[in-house]
């Protein structure tokens, strides 16, 4: 299937596990795909992983973009050597637990705040106003039930994906009067991806997450604004028949 061909798409955190999801289904449906990494061994496994579906429409820079400078950086790289973004999906940050909150130390709390909420901030500072006025263009956050829960003894977490939350909601409103459309993918379950040893058969899948983040991206989608709420694989609508 070719719906977004010749659509541009950067992932942010494509070289992750839910990433590679995302990434292999974007090239599936016919997108190039630009994912940047500070880890030139963790391209190097996705490659590895995508198999067949890697081709020369999948494009890898060595790069960052926790920090203003980074992104910056990124940015311009895509404008020099890709020419256009159409799409950026911020698959960003990852789970942590530990102390309860009142005892988790300050370096660790600082840490996480950069990852999970800090690194979304400066990404989507960086790119939304490179697709703002672009027709068909579209921001997609990716989060975690942990957005809608307090969890016990990972507070940073909880903490951080609900402050995600508000930061989709803030950019939605300041950019009401663009055509771009910004929305979020929540997904309540464990994302079932190759390394889970035992995932629950409710469980949604890289993949899944990867294919509906497609249909987000895709003409066929008119939501903005919005935060899809998926808590099971049932849920998941089957699109592109």
């Amino acid at each position: 299937m070719s719906i977004l061909k010749g659509k541009v798409a950067l992932v942010i955190g494509g070289a992750g596990e839910v990433g590679e999801g995302v990434v292999r289904q974007f090239l599936t449906h016919g997108a190039t795909v630009v994912v940047p990494s500070r880890d030139e061994y963790r391209i190097e496994q996705l490659r590895n992983h995508l198999g067949q579906i890697c081709c020369d429409r999948l494009i890898t820079f060595q790069a960052g973009c926790t920090t203003e400078e980074g992104g910056h950086d990124l940015r311009k790289k895509i404008e020099n050597e890709v020419g256009h973004l159409d799409t950026v999906v911020a698959s960003i940050g990852g789970w942590w637990q530990g102390e309860q909150l009142s005892q988790v130390p300050l370096r660790i709390w600082n840490h996480i705040m950069e990852n999970s909420l800090t690194a979304h901030f400066v990404a989507a500072k960086t790119f939304l106003p490179l697709l703002a006025d672009q027709e068909g263009s579209c921001y997609i956050f990716l989060n975690g039930g942990a957005a809608l829960y307090a969890i016990p003894t990972a507070g940073p977490i909880s903490i951080t994906a609900s402050a995600q939350l508000m930061l989709k909601n803030v950019f939605v409103a300041e950019y009401e009067q663009h055509p771009i459309r910004i929305n979020t993918l929540l997904v309540k379950t464990k994302i079932n991806t190759r390394s889970q040893p035992n995932p629950k058969p409710y469980w949604i899948t890289a993949d899944e997450v990867g294919l509906y983040t497609v249909y987000l991206a895709s003409p066929a989608c008119d939501l903005r604004g919005e935060t899809i709420i998926f808590n099971e694989r049932g849920e998941i609508p089957i699109l592109f028949e």
